[in-house]
């Protein structure tokens, strides 16, 4: 057997594929269960080809026959019971992420109301998860308080309900990357946001709104006590009741001033949106923004670099918009 060739062909191999991601998300429930999500990604040449999920339902019970069973409620799910005395939840999300990484510990997911005693049961969990989602109807003050009393470094933050009425303490939130299924009642409050990116699928806001959003921009500064700085701002289902661009100092694209293309860094996809056609709103302090056209939709883009370096290899021709 020749032996060079068996290498070659091994390395082809291992060169094309790589052991898989491993996402890692918690769901708490009210009933004081647990569900971890576990989902294996692949990559064939560093594209990413899928993956397959594995859910394990963590149930603490008090009845000691049952400590350590477990059931098999499809292929790829499963009911565990154990001793409530044990942090299982912690000890297995820990240990996995220990050695697939800490990167791999992506969200935890609240189906209850956020309480201080889940940082004091979760403390490595929830000081060291990329994101957090609520996934409740309503969603209470009291939630949003306690989360980012606990929490200023969130990567990702996702709510998938309301919050309350009236509700007006944005001034506390901070997190990279907000999305959120309703928007703020009063637009301004986008800017009270601590974050790069956000995103409304459900906003109620007309392009009358919009337009006092923009001209509330032109009059602000970066906020002196902001950890991060606005980028993106996508807002959707935007009634068209007036011109949302009416009286402000709006110019075309001009190549001199900032690039074509700019630079969208998301988590796994990093597109380049052409804003050729956008029209440009320069603030007193120099910060320049884009203001893209488009149907029912707010798309504001913020150009902290004016000119960003993308690199080539990044964007393949499906990851370019025009």
């Amino acid at each position: 057997m020749n032996l060079s060739i068996c290498s070659k062909r091994s390395k082809r191999i291992s060169s094309a594929y790589t052991m898989p991601e491993l996402n890692i998300s918690i769901e708490l429930y009210k009933d004081t269960s647990r569900a971890l999500h576990l989902k294996s990604i692949i990559y064939v040449n560093e594209v990413r080809k899928g993956g397959i999920s594995h859910w394990l339902h963590v149930i603490p019970t008090y009845i000691k026959k049952n400590f350590g069973k477990i059931f098999q409620i499809s292929e790829f799910e499963w009911k565990f019971y154990h001793d409530p005395s044990v942090n299982l939840t912690e000890i297995l999300a820990t240990r996995l992420s220990g050695f697939y990484g800490w990167n791999s510990l992506r969200f935890v997911i609240f189906g209850k109301d956020i309480e201080q005693s889940d940082f004091e049961k979760f403390p490595v969990l929830l000081s060291c998860v990329e994101g957090i989602i609520i996934r409740k109807k309503r969603v209470k003050r009291e939630d949003l308080d306690t989360l980012f009393m606990n929490r200023r470094n969130i990567q990702s933050f996702n709510i998938e309900g309301r919050y309350p009425v009236g509700y007006d303490n944005y001034g506390v939130w901070c997190a990279r990357v907000m999305v959120l299924l309703h928007a703020p009642q009063n637009i301004e409050d986008l800017l009270r946001i601590d974050c790069e990116k956000i995103g409304c699928a459900v906003t109620g806001y007309k392009n009358s709104d919009v337009n006092r959003f923009l001209k509330h921009w032109l009059q602000s500064t970066n906020g002196e006590n902001h950890k991060y700085l606005k980028r993106e701002i996508r807002l959707c289902n935007v009634e068209n009741d007036s011109n949302m661009l009416e009286d402000l100092p709006v110019t075309p694209w001009n190549p001199k001033q900032r690039g074509q293309f700019y630079y969208c860094q998301n988590s796994h996809f990093n597109p380049a949106i052409d804003c050729s056609k956008g029209f440009d709103l320069l603030r007193e302090d120099g910060v320049l923004a884009t203001v893209m056209p488009g149907e029912g939709e707010f798309i504001f883009n913020i150009w902290n670099e004016r000119f960003p370096d993308i690199p080539k290899d990044d964007f393949p021709s499906n990851s370019v918009f025009y």
